[in-house]
């Protein structure tokens, strides 16, 4: 049950190219440390961090500027710790430089405050408006009221919580002790103790922290019986004693606090994760105000009527209920004599009551089954970047209304990989547009990473098919097929999907010894590896078999596939169009073998089998019955 959200928000890499980073820094905490010796891979692994929303701290024992620069470039990099014996002036370092350590334990000791601060400034970033800037509802700040209220999700138990942590752990021998400590000790009367990151980081910091905020709805599924206890402490502030006021000291970019003013009585903010404040000013004081070297990051006091919000008093905070709705009354910027340096933003947040929060919900229900939306709907396209153009397109799409989809893709601007990829698909499969499925498909690439790289490569290579391009097509899929084979994780589905690619162009450059063994190469993974087990695929294979063989002469093995790949689809696909082409691709056969009946008959029933006149293989049915009628003639 692994998953990419699984795990924490941060990511701690240390780069050692000299390995003289001492074994307590590199078992520092909970978090797994990934270390790096050689600078490329180095690099790779924390631009991939951007993609999964990760936040990079590392650790380095390198004190040249360029490479530090190099790191200071790096997005995902939110702080770099330097273990040195050197002494060197801080001042000449980059910004992104929190210090230079010359003892292990200083080290280690500014890590954990570190990784709390990093974490607090997460949350307080995870922040959703209830309205986009369009006015229109923001769904996924929703998110919680649905999931908690209207899903039924599978019995969530301590015992399965620990079963598939395990698994998703498996190699972290750290975060396995943190399991074993949960599984002889965590009490569900006590679950506020396990907040608490340093004694225990299992299952709340390592697991649960970054699934709220990205509202991984397996693992909030897997860990619902923690969240349930947690949940079971709230109870209304005006039961807690002076819990009317709460702070919140932090640091967060311009960009952000601009966010908040824009939106000043005007709209509604929810934090997406268990808020953790203190009844203390002067704390939350010291917390905002902390030295920092990075220019972009101001100190913020957030400023919190609690009303009856609910929220859990522990010992050395408050928390607050995961994704409370806010007012947002005021932002008031303070700055030094001159105007030129930012002391302290404080920004006053008042929590709805419950009769607010209960209305705003209601209205918001209302609304969405006044548009015809479901809750499984609204559940499906929360936590995702799905725009409603997007949306609507899916709907046109499972409709059949392939005109409507590719009108409601063609809105949506600045479109993301996926979209692309699926208006290019759209375009291929339904609109017989290889062209602009080519542009679109070639956009996706231009902004794919990673795995969405080989994705895409995958649907170039069935528009250069298509377009009979075979050399490009053979490129592609070569591509492609490197990249899938050399992930960590086998995926023997896009393998095989890349040899049939590879097979079919070595197929129409007559390369037929090569594309054979492509093709059985990929049969043999589909029939054995891939589970569960897809019929139509596996006919696609075998179809592909009988039609090589075909063209090499071997008549009578081509028949025996062909019959094959007839029989499965009969059985798994008959409105599929596949089932047409094996039908044709047997009249071609017994046409070759002189048994023109046969021909006749297999070719009338892939005409009868698809409706759609416009469709390639409904063409071709037609052409293979023409030549046989000139055959015929000839005959007579």
């Amino acid at each position: 049950m692994a998953s990419n959200d699984s795990g924490s928000g941060i990511r701690l890499v240390a780069f050692d190219d000299q390995q003289k980073l001492t074994a307590p820094i590199r078992n520092a905490t909970s978090e797994p440390v990934t270390l790096f010796q050689e600078l490329s891979p180095c690099i790779s692994f924390i631009e991939q961090q951007t993609k999964e929303k990760k936040i990079v701290i590392l650790i380095t024992t390198v004190l040249e500027d360029n490479l530090l620069q190099t790191f200071e470039s790096l997005a995902p990099i939110e702080a770099i710790l330097i273990s040195s014996t050197i002494e060197i002036d801080i001042d000449t370092l980059p910004t992104k430089v929190i210090d230079v350590y010359y003892q292990p334990e200083n080290l280690l000791r500014s890590l954990t405050e570190l990784l709390d601060a990093i974490e607090m400034r997460i949350n307080v970033g995870s922040f959703l408006f209830n309205h986009q800037t369009d006015a229109s509802d923001n769904l996924s700040f929703y998110f919680y009221n649905l999931w908690k209220n209207y899903v039924e999700n599978p019995k969530s138990t301590k015992k399965s919580l620990i079963d598939q942590a395990r698994l998703i752990f498996s190699s972290n021998n750290q975060i396995k002790g943190s399991i074993q400590q949960f599984e002889s000790s965590y009490k569900p009367n006590v679950t506020l103790t396990w907040l608490d990151r340093q004694r225990y980081p299992f299952p709340y910091h390592v697991l649960i922290s970054n699934a709220l905020r990205s509202h991984n709805k397996e693992i909030l599924s897997l860990t619902r019986c923690f969240i349930d206890d947690l949940t079971k402490q709230m109870k209304p502030a005006t039961t807690i004693s002076n819990c009317k006021q709460v702070y919140l000291g932090t640091k967060i970019s311009m960009n952000l606090i601009e966010q908040f003013e824009q939106r000043v009585k005007t709209d509604i903010v929810a934090f997406q994760c268990f808020l953790r404040v203190t009844q203390s000013r002067a704390n939350a004081l010291v917390e905002a105000t902390q030295p920092s070297r990075r220019r972009n990051w101001a100190n913020v006091l957030f400023k919190i009527d609690m009303n009856d919000a609910l929220c859990a008093s522990s010992t050395e905070a408050i928390i607050i209920d995961m994704a409370t709705p806010f007012k947002i009354l005021c932002v008031t910027r303070s700055t030094g004599a001159n105007n030129t340096q930012q002391l302290l933003t404080i920004i006053k947040l008042s929590a709805l009551n419950k009769n607010e929060r209960d209305k705003l919900f209601q209205e918001f229900i209302q609304q969405q089954e006044k548009l015809g939306r479901t809750i499984n709907d609204l559940l499906r396209r929360m936590g995702t970047d799905i725009s409603d153009d997007e949306a609507l397109a899916d709907e046109y799409k499972a409709r059949g209304e392939w005109s409507q989809a590719a009108d409601s893709f063609a809105r949506i601007t600045d479109p993301n990989v996926r979209v692309l990829n699926k208006y290019g698909c759209l375009l291929q499969e339904h609109l017989y547009n290889p062209s602009n499925a080519l542009r679109c498909h070639q956009q996706a690439l231009l902004k794919a990473n990673d795995r969405e790289h080989a994705e895409t490569l995958v649907h170039l290579g069935v528009v250069y098919k298509s377009m009979k391009q075979h050399a490009e097509s053979f490129k592609v899929y070569s591509q492609a097929l490197e990249w899938f084979e050399n992930e960590e994780e086998r995926d023997p589905t896009m393998i095989a999907c890349c040899l049939i690619g590879l097979g079919t162009a070595h197929w129409s450059l007559q390369k037929l010894p090569e594309a054979l063994e492509c093709m059985e190469k990929a049969l043999a993974i589909r029939e054995h590896e891939v589970k569960p087990k897809n019929e139509l695929d596996i006919a696609t294979c075998v179809g592909n078999i009988s039609n090589i063989l075909h063209d090499q002469g071997d008549i009578e093995r081509s028949l025996s596939y062909a019959i094959r790949t007839a029989d499965l689809l009969s059985k798994c696909g008959k409105d599929d169009t596949r089932f047409a082409a094996a039908l044709n691709n047997l009249g071609a056969i017994y046409r070759t073998k002189g048994d023109f009946v046969k021909a006749r008959e297999y070719f009338e029933r892939a005409l009868k089998s698809l409706p759609d006149e416009k469709h390639p293989y409904r063409r071709s049915a037609l052409a293979n019955i023409t030549a046989l009628e000139t055959i015929e003639k000839m005959k007579k």
